[in-house]
Order: structure tokens, then C-alpha cells, then sequence
């Protein structure tokens, strides 16, 4: 029997203001039935608060002579949130460490070199933030057995400099030591820099605790696509040994699964693996993408031979509708389908077409788009995104060219509209008539979000010491969500490009992810990792808002 975990996680960061971060506690993970009064964290709204520009510094005092506020400059810089809640989690009655994300935002057209520290102790470690962009960093503290009486401080400095340059005559010139005084001032004068400060409170308290739905896939293959059903508290994986699988989450029982292709011998399998130091394909056997179409109660999969099967899933009974090969032995990596109309986009990262089938035709081709040239082989299209806010156009990521677009009801070539080595991109929901979207580059650690009417960066989201590995865009709320490389997820308000909670899962790395329909329930979102599924609650004030607005369905 499959069996499935509720599993207690414990907060790292309990703040009632600010980012939360949990954290699995291994220790008190058990099997059981999910229970409605499951606590999960919750962030209250709270107000940006703008760091002060420091004029001088008293030789006699040190205090600061503060630039009072104006419109101009109260906006440049940003931190939040104000007060920070480490929680208590003492080891054999000794002090431990532990840190506390604190986001910084750089709303500025220059670099902004960034310091923080307990308020009784030396600044030292410095690090530098690019122009419009957004950067957490980690505050830490000592904990101790017994809450302290009074409330830690810290203090943020952030330096506006000119350039980068800039920023490393300022590092020589305190030689990684920073000591506020006049001199000092001297020193940020002649580089014509700016100095702003920030004070936090930071406080001691019980780690908050949440739970997250999770079911083991030990003894699965690998899950290489996630899907959520849209009325269903159902979700369905697809895996690298030919079979897919239907999980009630609430249940925590599998629904229906199937073994779609025959897992080769091993013998086959190993000549596969030496083939691939001549020519990359993926196994012929397993499945790529996997997508309901709740208005027919069919489940599409993707394999890596090029077919596409489509099942009815009526009563809970798997019946073959459809069986067609759609990429000529190329493995069929994404499925994308239209919420209103007939059509099914798929395409293959070894191959350079999208294919629009109708469904209501007999599922005959519609349209297909052509990325490169056929000589272009290695130009596979890694993904492909309906626009949520015209359904009838759509993104693709390209392997080497750049994120292209295109619509489905217009037979025209698709048009390159940002440049670059992407791994993947997403349309960005805002409430305005901007058009954003946000995506992650091969060679970056940082997730950027592009303006697509300019074809430029408006903004970046980096998290210290992390690489991002993988973003996703609710298509009806501004809610982003980064996977970080050890496991972690960040919840970022798109709005503001705060981050609003960290929750440490796993370690393991993560496969896919989507948003759960929230007809039923609270916001969710299903993870799959390498070793696990999970699914927990995006339990953030601007998930609980109206989505309708704002959105636009497309009909041309």
C-alpha cells in the first residue's frame, strides 16, 4: 500500500510581520491521517520601512545627524521587516546560532553595498547588491536556554556607490573592518556615496510549527511532471519508469495510476546510458509531462518516444481515448492546455517544434510553430506557458535562443522577445497593464524579472549564499515562488518583490511544482522533489484577495 506522511515542521523564523521559514524536524515526522486543525504559518501585512540617510557623525558622540525624509528619496531603499523573531531552539543548554532572512531592496540605478550586525558588536562581512534588485540576506544572533530580557538590535547599513568600483575603494579603505565615525564619512564623501541605516528589533521566542502533506516516492522512479486537478484534492506525477499515478491528497490514498510503457531490460537501459556520450534522448519508456483536462475528465501524458496518450478518468476508471505520435521519437517534455478552447500545445526539448492540437477535431494538428530551422537540432524548446492573461497567446523557452512568443490563432512565426540562455520563464500576474515575466538563467543564481514591452530587466531576486533553481508564477494572484538549490521555497510577494515566507522541505532536489486550485480550501502548492511530493499552504495575505481582477481572457 502507498503510504503518505503528515509531517510536522518546525519554524525556524516565527515571525508574526515578516518572512517565516520552516524546516522539517525529522525527529517527529510520522505516518498519519491529515487533520483539518493542521497549523500552518501565516504572515500578516506590515508596512515597508525605509532606511534614514545619515549626514554626519558626531566625533565627540558618534551619534548620527539624520536627513529628514522626502518623497524623493524615501522609496530608493527598503528593508522588512522591522522586527525579527528568532526562535529558541537551545542544544544541551549551550548557545546556538541561527539566522533570521531579512530583505533588503534596491529600488536605486546604482550598487549598494550592505552591512548588518547586532548593535553591540563590528560590522564585518559586506556584500553588494546590483541595481533594482532585491537581496536576503540572513541576520544572526547567538540563542540562548533563557529569552533575554531586553530586545536585541541590529543595525543595517547600506551604501549607495556609482559603480562596483566604487564599492571595492570603500571595502580598501576600511581594510573589512567598518567603524562609524567622522572619518569614515570622509571616505563615502569623496566616493560621492550615500549612507542609509535601519534599526531591528529582534526577540527570542517558541518556534512556530506548521505541517506539510508529503507521500515518499522511495519506491518510485523518478518524478519528472506534477499536475494539480482543479476541483479534485487530486495530483497527478509522471515518472521516469513509464507510469503515472493519481494521489488524493486529503485521502492520502492513490486514486488510479498505470504503467503506460514497459520498463526496458537491463541490458537496454545500459546501452541507452553509453548511448548518450554520441547523442543526448531521453528513455524512450518514461513519461515527460503529464496534464488533466477536468472539463472532458481526461489525463494527457507525454512520453519519451513522442506519443501522447490521453485517458478518461470517469469513475475512477482509466480508459485510452487517444494514442498518437506527436514528435516523431522526440520526447514530448511540455503540455500546456487552454482553459477555454479545444487545443493542446506540446513540445519536445530535443525537438524545435510546438504543436497546437484540437482535440475537438479528431486531435488533428492546428498549428505548428517552427523555433529554428530543422539544421538547428539542438534548439529544443524546454517549456511552454499559456499567457494568463490572453490564453491565446503563449511563451516557449528555447535551449539556445532566447524565450520566443507566439499565438495560436495567428499561423505567423514566433517572435524572439528576450534574449539569452534561460533554463526557464514564467508570465508574472500583476493587478496594472504592466507584462512581466520572470526567469532564470543558466549562468545566474539570481531569478529576473523582465518587462516584455521593453525586452529589459526591471528587477532581481537573490537570496544570500544560494543558487535558484527553479520559478514559478501563480496565474491569478502576485504570488512568485523560487526553489532554492538545498531544498528551501520562497514565497515572494510579485507586487513588491519582498519575500514573505521561507519553508526548508527536504534537501533533495526539486522536479516540478503548481499551484493547487484553491475552490475547495486554502491556496496550495504541490512539490515534487527527488524523494518526496509536497504539498503545503500558501497561507500569505494576498493569497486569501480576490483573483478575478485584472485578468483578461484571450479571444483574438
Amino acid at each position: 500500500a502507498d503510504l503518505a506522511e503528515s509531517t510536522s515542521a518546525t519554524s525556524m523564523v516565527g515571525q508574526d510581520d515578516g518572512p517565516s521559514t520552516i524546516i522539517i524536524n525529522k525527529a517527529s515526522s510520522s505516518i498519519s491521517k491529515l487533520e483539518d486543525e493542521a497549523q500552518s504559518v501565516g504572515v500578516s501585512a506590515a508596512p515597508l520601512f525605509h532606511p534614514q540617510k545619515i549626514i554626519s557623525i558626531s566625533r565627540e558622540t558618534g551619534g548620527y545627524k539624520i536627513q529628514p525624509p522626502s518623497p524623493e528619496t524615501s522609496k530608493l531603499l527598503e528593508v522588512y521587516p522591522q522586527r525579527l523573531l528568532f526562535p529558541l531552539e537551545p542544544k544541551n543548554k549551550e548557545t546556538t546560532g541561527s539566522g533570521c532572512p531579512v530583505t533588503l531592496t534596491n529600488n536605486t540605478d546604482n550598487y549598494v553595498g550592505i552591512w548588518i550586525k547586532p548593535i553591540n558588536e563590528k560590522f564585518k562581512e559586506t556584500k553588494i547588491m546590483e541595481p533594482h534588485s532585491t537581496f536576503v540576506v540572513y541576520a544572526t544572533m547567538k540563542m540562548h536556554a533563557q529569552p533575554p530580557k531586553d530586545t536585541v538590535e541590529f543595525e543595517v547599513l547600506m551604501i549607495i556607490v556609482e559603480s562596483k568600483g566604487d564599492h571595492g575603494k570603500l571595502e580598501s579603505s576600511i581594510s573589512g573592518k567598518l567603524k562609524m565615525d567622522s572619518g569614515f564619512m570622509v571616505n563615502v564623501k569623496n566616493l560621492k556615496a550615500e549612507v542609509y541605516h535601519a534599526m531591528l528589533t529582534a526577540i527570542t521566542c517558541e518556534p512556530a510549527s506548521c505541517q506539510i502533506i508529503s507521500r515518499s516516492i522511495e519506491n518510485m522512479t523518478l518524478v519528472t511532471s506534477i499536475d494539480a486537478h482543479p476541483t479534485k484534492p487530486w495530483i497527478v506525477t509522471g515518472h521516469e519508469g513509464g507510469n503515472f499515478s493519481i494521489w488524493d491528497y486529503q485521502k492520502q490514498e492513490t486514486v488510479m495510476k498505470l504503467q503506460v510503457n514497459k520498463v526496458p531490460d537491463k541490458t537496454t537501459l545500459m546501452f541507452h546510458a553509453l548511448s548518450q556520450r554520441i547523442k543526448v534522448r531521453p528513455p524512450k519508456h518514461s513519461l515527460f509531462s503529464v496534464k488533466f483536462i477536468a472539463e472532458r475528465k481526461w489525463l494527457v501524458v507525454g512520453d519519451g518516444d513522442g506519443y501522447i496518450y490521453v485517458y478518461d478518468y470517469t469513475n475512477t476508471e482509466l480508459h485510452m481515448v487517444k494514442k498518437f505520435e506527436a514528435h516523431d521519437k522526440k520526447s514530448v517534455n511540455s503540455l500546456a492546455a487552454h482553459p477555454t478552447e479545444p487545443y493542446l500545445l506540446s513540445s519536445s526539448t530535443i525537438g524545435t517544434n510546438i504543436k497546437v492540437w484540437d482535440r475537438s477535431n479528431k486531435w488533428k494538428i492546428f498549428r505548428n510553430f517552427n523555433t529554428k530551422p530543422e539544421i538547428a537540432y539542438y534548439n529544443g524548446v524546454r517549456s511552454v506557458k499559456l499567457n494568463p492573461r490572453d490564453t491565446n497567446t503563449f511563451a516557449c523557452v528555447t535551449r539556445y535562443d532566447g524565450v520566443k512568443v507566439g499565438n495560436i490563432k495567428r499561423p505567423s512565426s514566433l517572435e524572439t522577445t528576450l534574449t539569452g540562455s534561460f533554463v526557464m520563464a514564467d508570465y508574472l500576474f500583476t493587478r496594472g497593464d504592466e507584462h512581466l515575466m520572470v526567469t532564470l538563467r543558466f549562468d545566474s543564481h539570481n531569478s529576473e524579472i523582465w518587462d516584455l514591452k521593453t525586452q529589459k530587466v526591471v528587477h532581481t531576486l537573490s537570496v544570500s549564499g544560494h543558487k535558484t533553481t527553479w520559478v514559478a508564477c501563480h496565474p491569478k494572484l502576485p504570488i512568485l515562488v523560487t526553489m532554492l538549490d538545498d531544498g528551501t521555497v520562497c514565497l515572494w510577494d510579485a507586487s513588491t518583490y519582498r519575500l514573505e515566507k521561507m519553508v526548508h522541505i527536504t534537501d533533495s532536489k526539486c522536479c516540478d511544482l503548481v499551484f493547487v486550485p484553491h475552490t475547495n480550501g486554502p491556496l496550495r502548492l504541490a512539490i515534487a522533489f527527488e524523494t518526496m511530493i509536497a504539498i503545503m499552504e500558501v497561507n500569505l495575505p494576498i493569497a486569501n484577495t480576490s483573483n478575478a481582477s485584472g485578468l483578461i481572457t484571450g479571444t483574438n
